[in-house]
């Protein structure tokens, strides 16, 4: 009796440590366009709830979003890592603080069932460009087997003039990669997994960038990959008063993608999916990206 009771625990144990780790990105469409948070919050905490992520990479969080009831709601399961925005400007040479109307947030969030937090922060890109552009990162644990990773949530430059901004999306990458470098150094070469929106397409500086570093994109390595594109512009508002969307009728190809998420070595991208369920399309101009990851035996 003793020898069943202690196999079945060990195969509940290897199934726990076992059960792949699912990453959400989602770019929730900030306030800037007459859009109001009021009339989309519900249904992007709904997306998010249903997709039930052990992390989440959220981009467009501006000051009105930060004062939805959807955050208090998420904070029962979630750590939501902002990192320390006066260090973060002090560090990229702001000359006093920002108003809060200068800055949206790139947040991770964590669920804090299964990860524990052991380090974070966040670094801006270029404020004088751009002050919302920036990556916020964390070390993290998972409970079940105790192995750690550093994870990232960001959103590049947006402009998409050519080369000149093509540049400045690879030196975004190159900013993360450095960050990444200087976790390693404190924590060990652990195994990375990040990302969002990136506002540049496959075979882009920016995606040479982490291919260089020996990353890959779960878009083109996961076992099973979405066959559209993430982004199909901003739902426009109906007769009946509500936001509907709908997916573009021409580009909708993978290769059209702009949000992205990027892994090394040591782990395993199981499945790619973005999702276009008619909530999904009505409350951004952004599909929710989800993967789901495993680490690989050590």
């Amino acid at each position: 009796m003793r020898t069943v009771g202690l196999a079945v625990w060990m195969l509940t144990v290897l199934s726990a440590a076992a059960e792949p780790l699912r990453f959400l990105s989602f770019n929730i469409w900030g306030d800037y366009f007459n859009n109001p948070v009021n009339e989309r919050e519900a249904g992007v905490e709904a997306v998010i709830v249903k997709y039930k992520p052990d992390i989440i990479s959220l981009q467009e969080v501006t000051p009105n979003w930060w004062k939805s009831p959807m955050f208090t709601h998420l904070a029962t399961d979630f750590g939501i890592v902002r990192g320390d925005e006066a260090d973060a400007l002090r560090r990229a040479g702001a000359k006093g603080p920002r108003t809060p109307r200068q800055i949206n947030h790139e947040p991770l969030l964590y669920r804090k069932e299964r990860l524990a937090l052991l380090d974070s922060g966040m670094d801006f890109f270029h404020l004088s460009l751009g002050p919302e552009k920036c990556v916020t990162w964390t070390v993290l644990e998972d409970k079940r087997d105790k192995r750690r990773f550093i994870a990232f949530a960001t959103h590049f430059w947006w402009q998409a003039n050519g080369p000149e901004s093509d540049v400045l999306r690879e030196y975004n990458a190159l900013q993360i990669l450095w960050r990444i470098a200087e976790l390693r150094h404190t924590w060990g070469d652990l195994p990375v997994i990040g990302g969002g929106d990136l506002n540049s397409r496959p075979g882009s500086p920016a995606h040479e960038a982490f291919r260089r570093a020996g990353y890959l994109n779960a878009a083109e390595a996961a076992d099973v990959r979405s066959s559209i594109a993430s982004h199909h512009g901003n739902p426009v508002r109906g007769a009946d008063g509500a936001y509907h969307g709908a997916v573009r009728a021409k580009e909708n190809v993978p290769q059209s993608s702009i949000d992205h998420l990027f892994f090394t070595q040591g782990i395993h991208a199981l499945k790619h999916h973005i999702g276009i369920d008619q909530t999904e399309l009505d409350v951004s101009d952004h599909s929710p990206i989800v993967v789901d990851f495993e680490r690989l035996a050590e």
